[in-house]
């Protein structure tokens, strides 16, 4: 409730003694959960006057592993929250077969590379202008991970004060690194299926977060259509753009994949953010930024102050891998269409209430399900079994009844979550 902003910051919370003759439990009961609450920062407790609800918690992508709400000790039997995928063919050829003699160059350096290692940067160069963006390794900056891109992206590229406009729903990575990053950013956003973009009257170099391909949570692709309208508004405004394609490999039709924005933004209004541990592996945690060369270089002086470099090891390695990379994206078309069938029809038959959104592309899908989405995560979590919410997916806490799982999950621990919720 909290969460979902239905008890506001301020709200005091009832004396524990009361709510226990209230629910008719153990005094000790309520006082475990306004302990869980008060060490997540939910609540704040005082000696005299009770608990009261803290200011609105910073939206967080995943709680610790160990527990539901990322500080008790209620283990997680299922997690359905995720939409990271296991590791490729591609990523364990590479590890069963990689020389690590071919290491011994770089063990000569002192291991900084502040832009990327070269060879990993050419790669992703290459790899780009294959699927349709002309680019040079001048052009990229290696990241760790696309949500260090992200936040690298929106804290470089703002002042204090900016309107960040997002769309409704969208990746809730985007809304976690907007609520992080300290200058009292203003956030509008626009509705996920519209082109049209609502700029605020008094909003000062608004800068724009769109996924150019394969949208989260929805699973649309994006046509060349609804791209050039963007575009058409975005350069209308002068408006900084960040074009997410951390999916852009993942899409079920290839002849829907697009190019994205390229071509269509001026280069230096746009920045491209994408990742490898979506290809490959989610423990691979290598992403990348691709923008003009003078932006990308203010953006690696502000990487350099939080962790000198991204790791040596993993940018070889991905290095290696991305020579794989077409096999790759045909190895996660087949696991998602392999999966996405059976999942499908096992909501329906579980939950035939439920409408689902099929997807285009991505490993998430997308479900109405015609009902307090907050209330059913409780549920769900109170059973040690983890799904994302609707409303973590908006900037406006909308999406009630909304709930997102992932497409790959085993088939039995899906059907035994959803029967055991429902």
């Amino acid at each position: 409730m909290i969460e979902s902003e239905k008890l506001t910051s301020g709200v005091r919370l009832p004396a524990q003694r009361a709510l226990a003759a209230e629910l008719e439990v153990a005094r000790g009961t309520v006082t475990t959960a306004y302990e869980i609450l008060s060490g997540g920062g939910y609540v704040t407790a005082e000696v005299g006057r009770g608990s009261t609800v803290s200011s609105i918690s910073k939206p967080r992508l995943r709680p610790a592993a160990n527990d539901v709400f990322g500080y008790g000790p209620t283990p997680v039997a299922i997690d359905l929250s995720t939409q990271s995928l296991p590791s490729s063919a591609a990523m364990k050829a590479v590890l069963e077969h990689v020389n690590p003699t071919s290491l011994r160059p770089y063990l000569e350096t002192d291991g900084h590379t502040p832009y990327g290692l070269q060879v990993l940067r050419s790669a992703v160069a290459r790899h780009l202008t294959s699927s349709g963006t002309l680019t040079g390794p001048e052009q990229i900056l290696i990241t760790a991970g696309a949500q260090q891109a992200l936040w690298l992206s929106v804290f470089v590229m703002t002042d204090h004060g900016n309107t960040v406009i997002v769309e409704d729903p969208t990746y809730r990575g985007i809304l976690a690194v907007l609520e992080s990053v300290n200058k009292a950013l203003r956030v509008d956003s626009y509705p996920a299926v519209s082109a049209q973009l609502r700029v605020p009257p008094r909003s000062r170099s608004a800068l724009v977060y769109l996924q150019s391909s394969v949208h989260s949570p929805t699973g649309r692709v994006r046509s060349k259509e609804m791209l050039d309208a963007f575009a058409d508004v975005a350069n209308a405004h002068d408006l900084l753009v960040v074009e997410d394609r951390s999916a852009a490999d993942l899409i079920y039709d290839p002849d829907q994949r697009n190019a994205g924005l390229s071509g269509l933004i001026d280069p230096e209004r746009l920045i491209t953010v994408g990742t490898m541990s979506k290809l490959f592996w989610g423990g691979l945690r290598i992403g990348w930024i691709r923008s003009d060369p003078h932006t990308i270089a203010r953006i690696a002086d502000t990487k350099q102050t939080i962790d000198v470099t991204t790791s040596v090891v993993d940018q070889f390695l991905a290095a290696e891998v991305l020579e794989n990379a077409q096999e790759a994206i045909a190895d996660r078309r087949r696991l998602l269409l392999d999966h996405l069938g059976l999942t499908a029809r096992i909501v329906r038959e579980v939950c035939p209430r439920w409408d689902l959104a099929m997807p285009e592309g991505g490993s998430g899908l997308w479900i109405d399900t015609h009902s307090d989405s907050i209330e059913y995560v409780m549920k769900a979590q109170a059973r040690g079994i983890r799904i994302a919410g609707g409303p973590s997916f908006s900037p406006t806490h909308g999406f009630e009844t909304h709930i997102r799982l992932p497409v790959w999950s085993a088939a039995e621990a899906l059907r035994h979550a959803l029967q055991t919720v429902e």
